[in-house]
């Protein structure tokens, strides 16, 4: 077998020869330059037998960023260094090596522990996807080849609010009850698309409080996944985060604001506890505060806003604000060209959790046309709102949720002496136990999650906006 291995379609065979022709995965470096308006940072990762015949991927970063100038590079290096150890993931995945070693730096077993749970549970819909089982023993070992440790980093004087910006109705809405903070906040763009860009636009930043990473993956991992090798999602949320942190650093940020909602808490496989949105969820939020405290810096707050929310509740806020409707976008397929597609499941959950707050038409001009007049989407109708096969892999509010706007819209239309949408009818004339009445839909408007990780500065800011908002008497 040659170290150019090429799969016939990935299965258990599959999965083992490839660990067996790769059996170690090296995160063996990782440079930094400081460039004319720019800091480049490159990682070296190599999986294979040995470092002379290993596949090699060196993915890079550039960060634009004016604080750059004045940051000694050395003092930026912890941050790098655990870029790197999330960014190895999207690698390592092609061949899921039972070895990972770490050479840049030393991790204590208290972080390797850490890194470890990251890894498996964020790496749940992978696994799921190609057919491994993640409580095998022997999946990966985590090991350390340097006694160089970096210690927490103290950095006094912090203040203000790092946003990330994905383009998205969820962190719209974070800037729109931020603005009384406008003067203190730095907006984040990961390889940004027009929405994003939209989003910072319609919020009156000026570029000077707007940050952006362009984020580089090695060709290399695209041609092998043509050729057959392991692929499938990653924990995002997570790289944003660490990604986040080093901004943070440079600015002397005190709090990262995220915009996860509560609807990510919950598994989107149940019976094996798979989450596609785990590094969205509560959970990895309070360990990712854990591992700020513990071993990167301690004066660091990373928290949602909008955690005690869900998506529904969410989507009732941001339809209020004029103009929002023509901004924010969540749909994949388009991301890069901008608009929705109008097929796939981000953008009938979209357009199902808007449309009992706005009408039609104003929906139409926005999507392109009715989403719940189309025959042809009612089978993902039926996955959203829990008759499916399967829920899709998606960042997606809950399936209670789905019903609750599927109901409103229903409810909405009877009571004006209307029909209702296609596949509302559709929906529950075959279904008519998933009609939630008016009083449980109210339920859920009014539930505010307790778990959250909002101080009581931030909770006082969350509630003003919730009382000054509450328009949930529909």
């Amino acid at each position: 077998m040659t170290m150019e291995y090429v799969a016939s379609g990935i299965g258990k065979k599959d999965f083992l020869l490839l660990r067996k022709c790769y059996p170690r995965f090296v995160f063996s470096r990782f440079l930094r330059e400081k460039r004319a308006d720019h800091l480049f940072v490159e990682y070296e990762f190599w999986t294979g037998k040995g470092r002379q015949s290993g596949l090699f991927f060196h993915p890079s970063l550039k960060v634009y960023a004016k604080a750059v100038e004045k940051a000694p590079v050395e003092f930026l290096d912890p941050f790098l260094f655990h870029i790197g150890l999330i960014e190895l993931v999207s690698y390592w995945k092609a061949t899921c090596s039972p070895l990972i070693l770490i050479e840049p730096a030393f991790l204590s077993p208290g972080q390797l522990a850490w890194w470890r749970k990251l890894y498996l549970k964020g790496m749940g819909e992978f696994f799921f996807r190609n057919g491994i089982e993640p409580d095998i023993p022997d999946l990966f070992q985590l090991e350390c080849l340097s006694s160089k440790a970096f210690l927490p980093v103290e950095i006094p004087s912090l203040s203000g609010n790092l946003i990330p910006v994905g383009g998205g109705k969820d962190s719209f809405l974070t800037l729109q009850w931020m603005k009384g903070e406008k003067r203190d906040n730095l907006c984040f763009l990961l390889n940004p698309v027009k929405a994003q860009w939209d989003t910072v636009r319609f919020f009156d930043y000026p570029l000077e409080q707007v940050v952006v990473i362009e984020r580089q993956i090695d060709g290399r991992l695209l041609e092998l996944n043509n050729k057959g090798f392991l692929n499938g999602h990653t924990p995002f949320s997570a790289l944003l985060a660490f990604m986040g942190v080093l901004i943070m650093a440079l600015y002397k940020k005190e709090n990262f604001v995220a915009s996860h909602e509560s609807s990510a808490n919950y598994p989107t496989i149940p019976s094996r506890d798979i989450n596609h949105q785990y590094s969205k969820s509560y959970e990895f939020e309070k360990d990712f505060q854990s591992y700020l405290s513990n071993f990167l810096c301690p004066s660091f707050s990373y928290f949602s806003l909008l955690r005690p929310l869900s998506e529904i509740q969410i989507a009732r806020f941001v339809s209020a604000i004029p103009g929002s409707l023509s901004v924010f976008q969540s749909c994949n397929k388009n991301r890069l060209c901008g608009g929705w597609c109008g097929q796939c499941a981000k953008c009938l959950f979209s357009f199902l959790i808007l449309r009992p707050f706005v009408e039609a038409k104003r929906l139409v001009a926005v999507f392109g046309s009715d989403l719940l007049e189309r025959e042809s989407l009612f089978a993902l109708l039926l996955s959203l709102c829990g008759e499916g096969e399967e829920k899709p892999f998606e960042c997606l509010g809950t399936e209670e949720e789905c019903r609750a706007a599927a109901s409103l819209i229903w409810h909405k239309a009877k009571t004006a002496g209307n029909p209702p949408p296609l596949l509302i009818e559709k929906l529950f004339r075959q279904f008519p136990h998933l009609l939630m009445s008016r009083s449980s839909i109210q339920a859920l408007y009014d539930r505010i999650n307790p778990q959250h990780g909002l101080s009581q500065k931030f909770m006082s800011l969350f509630r003003k906006n919730v009382i000054e908002n509450a328009l949930f008497d529909d």
